[in-house]
């Protein structure tokens, strides 16, 4: 089987074993290249009536600032995943939305799953380097290095934002569970800085190495 469809499935009956295991589960939801193919295989689930969503509370990990809909994470779980199920709409939420994203999360009990990408430079949601330790949902000032591998979705980099807000490290690593999952071959070399260096601020997927039920997913052996 392909590796990525191989990753995805993975990841899709993760997501499905938390929902049916707890109807109510509160999900930190993540966006880019990566979930992609995770959220068809969702999405052809929910289709068939197999998954119910009503009750689950989803969580955007990030958002860009000043950015039109459609290039809007908001936008790209909605037409890749919300869309497609039987979402409660009041319990779908983004960080650009909210004034404490961290109390309301907090009101719900907590985080229950969160699915992490990885970024080339090492970044978790958008928290890019030099990150603190302590920090939770923040505005984010994003690296020329994120705004370019971001550019194919754009068309050029003047269109790309320059700032996000997202899910802080504490946010993240208060999280019940973690999955990080990690698609192409070019992120093999920091997903072993992250999971097996030291621990520090210039590489924030390297914060992970703290959580007591963090689970990795990859295409390829690290």
């Amino acid at each position: 089987m392909d590796p990525y469809q191989s990753l995805s499935q993975q990841l899709a009956e993760r997501i499905i074993q938390t929902v049916q295991a707890k109807p109510d589960a509160v999900i930190g939801m993540p966006t880019g290249r990566t979930p992609m193919r995770c959220y068809e295989l969702l999405s052809q689930r929910s289709g068939q009536k197999k998954l119910d969503w009503s009750s689950v509370r989803c969580f955007g990990l990030d958002e860009y600032v000043d950015t039109d809909e459609v290039h809007s994470f908001r936008h790209f779980l909605e037409q890749n995943l919300y869309t497609n199920g039987n979402f409660t709409r009041s319990n779908l939420f983004n960080p650009l939305d909210v004034d404490d994203y961290d109390g309301l999360i907090a009101a719900f009990g907590g985080l229950d799953l969160t699915v992490l990408g990885l970024g080339q430079n090492g970044h978790i949601a958008f928290n890019e380097p030099g990150t603190p330790f302590l920090s939770w949902t923040h505005t984010a000032q994003l690296t020329d290095s994120t705004r370019h591998s971001n550019l194919e979705f754009f068309g050029s980099l003047d269109k790309v934002p320059t700032n996000s807000v997202t899910m802080g490290i504490q946010t993240i690593l208060a999280s019940k569970r973690i999955i990080l999952v990690v698609a192409g071959k070019n992120k093999v070399s920091v997903l072993q800085n992250a999971l097996k260096g030291p621990i520090c601020a210039e590489l924030p997927a390297s914060y992970l190495q703290l959580h007591p039920c963090l689970e990795v997913m990859s295409e390829f052996p690290w």
